[in-house]
């Protein structure tokens, strides 16, 4: 008689079968050569997934399009019309838009650092490391001293490792933590997350870099859209890259040194990242070095070009049916491959377990100023099929999105109510 199983959803979506009795992965898959540390293995899907679940998001839930008429003839399709124009633009300064009332509450906030807290907030970027009180943010000044030293042990943590050389995903991820705690060169250095596939974590890190003034990030942005654009989720478009030169040589910095309606000023741009909706399908970045390739070799053409058509998008689309599933992790081997040494093993047990905070902590709608990107086809064949979800409307302002934070919305409201201020 075979032993009871229950399945593990691993990091990508596979489901692993483990073995009620021992907690172990039953998968009859080894790596050709053999197998070795299973156990580790198991652990590290059995973590990977607590990790998931403990998602500040766990309990979101979706709210579809309903295609098919009403009693009275009616569809959804009117609500759903802008998000399908908006699919054909590579960029817009119409994705989350601030409001009257955000405006208003934002612009009420007369001190540097309150303003830095509300931009890093509205961003919903979230350290991934390491826990950050909201009181801890912005604590560390201009000169990178810490100004309250309850808080030592934390910039401490950071600020020794943020140099790691484990590798760049945990360099990435630490310089996320150093922003949040005030270093905002920390988070336009985070762009050595371009080189893992969390593209639009990326992007946003730099965007907020830009919002709170540094300068230099608006350099970085412009490269972005260089001939080595696909890399970052871009697409390449050497006019959106003279727009950021622009901006780099005459910043428009307020009083405070910072750009908060950057987003109003070039529009935020649509990133092509494969991670999302809590799987991290492709966490490495694998299929952009080849989505790279191919594009420059002039086999497919970017979704985004000024070019493109329903039939060259189609065509991309197809290929990444075919081929993105090549490019993910294979958990379903029930452990590591004989060759691999012990050092290589932790790195990748380490490595998966940060990709699974990193998603845990990823809004379901991602990042008000790094959206993901949907060919408008693909967009059409979610709403016909009744699967598009309203709530991740590009369109919808910050302050309305399913993960913009509750303190923040509720002292808008309570300002814009005092102030009989309306959207």
């Amino acid at each position: 008689m075979s032993n009871e199983t229950y399945m593990v959803i691993a990091p990508n979506g596979m489901k692993i079968p483990f073995d009620k009795n021992t907690n172990l992965s039953v998968s009859e898959l080894d790596h050709g050569v053999g197998t070795k540390s299973i156990k580790e293995h198991s652990q590290m899907l059995l973590d990977s997934r607590q990790i998931l679940n403990s998602s500040p998001y766990k309990d979101y839930k979706p709210s579809y399009f309903n295609p098919n008429p009403n009693e009275y003839g009616q569809t959804e399709y009117l609500s759903f019309e802008p998000w399908y124009k908006l699919s054909f633009k590579p960029n817009s300064k119409e994705i989350s838009p601030w409001t009257k009332k955000e405006k208003a509450y934002y612009e009420s906030l007369k001190d540097k650092r309150d303003r830095y807290i509300y931009l890093v907030k509205r961003s919903n970027l979230k350290c991934s490391m390491l826990e950050i009180p909201d009181d801890a943010i912005a604590r560390v000044d201009e000169k990178g001293r810490l100004t309250k030293p309850e808080y030592k042990d934390i910039y401490d943590t950071v600020e020794r490792n943020v140099d790691t050389l484990k590798s760049r995903l945990f360099s990435g991820e630490w310089r996320v933590c150093a922003g949040i705690l005030g270093d905002k060169r920390a988070f336009a250095s985070a762009t050595v997350l371009n080189n893992s596939g969390f593209k639009s974590r990326a992007r946003q890190s730099v965007f907020l870099a830009a919002q709170l003034g540094e300068v230099d990030a608006l350099k970085v942005l412009a490269r972005y859209f260089s001939t080595s654009a696909y890399m970052s989720g871009s697409n390449k478009n050497l006019s959106r890259s003279l727009e950021f030169q622009a901006l780099y040589k005459n910043p428009p910095l307020d009083e405070y040194g910072m750009i908060p309606y950057l987003d109003e000023i070039v529009g935020s741009d649509f990133i092509m990242d494969f991670n999302r909706g809590g799987v991290a399908f492709d966490p490495e970045g694998t299929t952009h070095q080849f989505l790279k390739d191919e594009i420059e070799e002039g086999k497919l053409l970017d979704p985004r070009d000024v070019d493109a058509n329903e039939k060259t998008r189609e065509e991309f689309v197809k290929y990444l049916d075919n081929e993105l599933p090549h490019f993910t992790n294979r958990f379903d081997k029930k452990g590591f491959p004989k060759e691999m040494t012990d050092k290589d093993i932790s790195l990748y047990i380490d490595s998966t377990l940060l990709e699974s905070k990193i998603m845990s902590l990823t809004p379901p709608e991602g990042y008000p100023n790094a959206p993901y990107y949907n060919t408008p086809e693909e967009l059409k064949r979610m709403y016909e099929s009744g699967k598009l979800d309203k709530r991740l409307n590009p369109l919808t302002p910050a302050m309305y999105k399913p993960s913009f934070p509750k303190d923040l919305k509720d002292k808008i409201e309570e300002y814009a109510k005092e102030h009989n201020i309306k959207d």
